[in-house]
C-alpha cells in the first residue's frame, strides 16, 4: 500500500462522522481486536481473558472487543474497531508486542479523551515511542520495571514417559520476528537447531501453531500442548504452555543480543533457555540427553509454581492500574 493510500485510510478512520457500535467505560483491547483477527494466538487470549476474570472479581464491568473471525460468542464482536464511539474512559491494551502500526495509532488518537494503559505487554527498543503513547505500560519485559505474561492461570502435573515410549515432541515456532528490525532475528539459524535435535534423538514431532483462525482455535491449540512429550521452541507462550503443561521445554530465543524468550525464562528459573549466539548443536544434544536420563519433574514444577505466582501478581497490579490505585 503507498503512503498516499495509508494516509488517507489514516485520516478516513480518525475523521469517520458516524460511528455506531457503543462501548463500555473500561473496555479492553488486544490484537484479536482487529481486522482479520490481527494474527492474535492463544497466549493474546488467555491473557485478555484472565485479565478480564480479575476486573469481574474486582466488580469492574469492562467489555473484551474481538473481530468476529475468531468467533469469541463472549466477547464484544466489532467488526470495525473504527466504529466504536468515542465513549470509552479507560482503554487497555493487553499482551503482546507494542509496536507502531497504523491502525493502533489510529486507535489511540480517536480515543483521545480515554486513559489509555498496556498491561503485559512487550515494549520493543525500535517501537518504544509507540509505547509512550500510553499513559502506563505494565510490561513484561522491556522496561526497567517488570510485571509479567497474563496468559497462564493453571497448571497439569509433570509425569514422566512411559518406559520405552518413542518420544514426541511439540514444535512450536515463531518464524521471522520482523517487529525487532532487519536483521535482527536469526529465525532459521534456530528453527534448523531445534529440528536436527528431533532429527538426532528420533522424536516425532507435532507442529504446533499458537496463532488463532478458524480450524486452529484456543482448545485445539492447548490439546496440542497437552498431548507431546516435550516442547521444542522459539516462541515465548510456546515456552509457557509447554511448562504450564508438565512438558520439559527447550527454548531459543532467536533476537541478536536475546528478544523476550530467554530473560522471561530465566526469571521463572527455566534452565533449558538459550540465546541464539549460545544455541548449537554439541550444547542441545547435551541438554536433551540429560532430560532422557532424569526426566526433569522437579525444575518443571518449580518453574510452573513461578510462573502462576508472577502470573497472579501481574493480574492483580493491572486490576490496581485499571482501578486508578
Amino acid at each position: 500500500m503507498s503512503l498516499l493510500s495509508r494516509k488517507c485510510r489514516s485520516f478516513k478512520r480518525r475523521h469517520r462522522l458516524l460511528r455506531r457500535t457503543a462501548a463500555s467505560p473500561i473496555s479492553l483491547v488486544w490484537w484479536g481486536s482487529f481486522e482479520g483477527g490481527g494474527g492474535a494466538t492463544v497466549g493474546d487470549l488467555h491473557a485478555v481473558e484472565n485479565l478480564s476474570a480479575a476486573l469481574r472479581r474486582a466488580g469492574h464491568d469492562h467489555q473484551v472487543l474481538s473481530h468476529p473471525a475468531l468467533g469469541i460468542v463472549d466477547h464484544c464482536q466489532v467488526r470495525d474497531l473504527f466504529d466504536v464511539r468515542r465513549e470509552i474512559e479507560t482503554l487497555v491494551f493487553v499482551c503482546g508486542p507494542i509496536v507502531q502500526t497504523d491502525e493502533l495509532v489510529d486507535l489511540l488518537a480517536v480515543h483521545r479523551k480515554a486513559r489509555k494503559l498496556a498491561v503485559g505487554v512487550s515494549v520493543i527498543s525500535r517501537h518504544r515511542q509507540m509505547a509512550a503513547r500510553f499513559e502506563a505500560v505494565l510490561a513484561r519485559d522491556g522496561l526497567s520495571r517488570q510485571s509479567f505474561d497474563l496468559a497462564i492461570s493453571r497448571s497439569l502435573p509433570c509425569a514422566v514417559p512411559e518406559p520405552g515410549k518413542r518420544l514426541k515432541a511439540g514444535l512450536c515456532l515463531r518464524g521471522d520476528q520482523r517487529d525487532y528490525g532487519d536483521g535482527m532475528t536469526e529465525w532459521a539459524k534456530a528453527e534448523r537447531l531445534l529440528l536436527q535435535l528431533a532429527e538426532t534423538f528420533g522424536l516425532d514431532t507435532e507442529p504446533i501453531d499458537t496463532v488463532l483462525r478458524p480450524g486452529n482455535e484456543a482448545t485445539k491449540i492447548e490439546q496440542q500442548f497437552e498431548t507431546v512429550d516435550l516442547v521444542l521452541t522459539t516462541r515465548l507462550h510456546g515456552s509457557l504452555y509447554g511448562l504450564s503443561k508438565g512438558k520439559p521445554v527447550i527454548a531459543i530465543d532467536q533476537i541478536k543480543g536475546t528478544g523476550k524468550v530467554k530473560p522471561i525464562l530465566n526469571r521463572i528459573g527455566w534452565p533449558l533457555a538459550y540465546s541464539i549466539e549460545e544455541a548449537n548443536e554439541a550444547l542441545l544434544a547435551g541438554q536433551m540427553r540429560q532430560v532422557l536420563i532424569e526426566w526433569p519433574i522437579e525444575m518443571v514444577t518449580s518453574s510452573q509454581a513461578t510462573i502462576l505466582d508472577l502470573s497472579s501478581k501481574a493480574r492483580a497490579d493491572a486490576v490496581a492500574l485499571i482501578d486508578g490505585r
